[in-house]
């Protein structure tokens, strides 16, 4: 444990970054568990384009492992987010209808975070967005993750931001964000919802039922 350091996330990590999601993100992810065969594509030029433009924005973190050659086994990917952004989100989303898995699971995300209008119930203009926090399956219940946040929380304070907020998709990650003092400001079940045809498209396996978006003023 005392070899795992905390670091920023810097653009020339980006290979092993990519690597690390495919493995440990898409893998693990419990809302990617559904049931089926998503053919989820994890690493495309338009991906890695995206998340090099909010890499470089110096607000996101990982957590290496210096006794194996700095190996990234964990990340806080965060980006600044302002109001106008979660309209922007919310109008690509719905410029066409859900045909993909992801494109049902980034409807629900935006939709979670359109409704929780925590920009207003915070009353402020920027927040700080954690988008991914993951843990390397082999180094987990060990404090990785919760050490990450609470050093993208010390980050966001440095920086300026007032507010830091999260969608949490897991029970364990809201339990995570819950127990450094976030709280839940808006909760959807996954039950809830449904396509046009009234199915459940979204599946995680117990105990995972909602996504609940967490937040706190830094």
């Amino acid at each position: 444990m005392t070899s795992i350091t905390i670091r920023e996330l810097r653009a020339d990590d980006i290979d092993e970054y990519c690597r690390f999601l495919t493995v440990n993100f898409y893998g693990h992810e419990p809302v990617l568990q559904t049931p089926g065969d998503h053919k989820i594509v994890t690493d495309t030029p338009e991906k890695r384009e995206t998340r090099l433009a909010i890499i470089r924005q110096g607000l996101s973190l990982v957590a290496v492992d210096s006794s194996n050659e700095g190996r990234i086994v964990g990340c806080a990917y965060s980006e600044e987010m302002v109001p106008n952004d979660l309209e922007i989100n919310w109008n690509k989303v719905n410029e066409k209808k859900p045909t993909t898995f992801l494109d049902h699971v980034h409807l629900l995300l935006s939709g979670v975070e359109m409704r929780s209008k925590f920009f207003e119930r915070f009353g402020v203009s920027k927040a700080l967005f954690l988008n991914i926090l993951t843990v390397d399956a082999t180094v987990r219940n060990q404090g990785i993750g919760r050490r990450l946040v609470a050093a993208l929380i010390k980050l966001g304070r440095s920086k300026g931001f007032p507010l830091i907020a999260v969608s949490c998709t897991s029970l364990y990650s809201t339990r995570v964000m819950s127990a450094l003092g976030m709280s839940c400001v808006h909760s959807e079940n996954y039950s809830d919802f449904k396509d046009e045809d009234g199915n459940v498209v979204l599946k995680p396996p117990a105990p995972h039922t909602s996504v609940n978006l967490m937040a706190m003023k830094l």
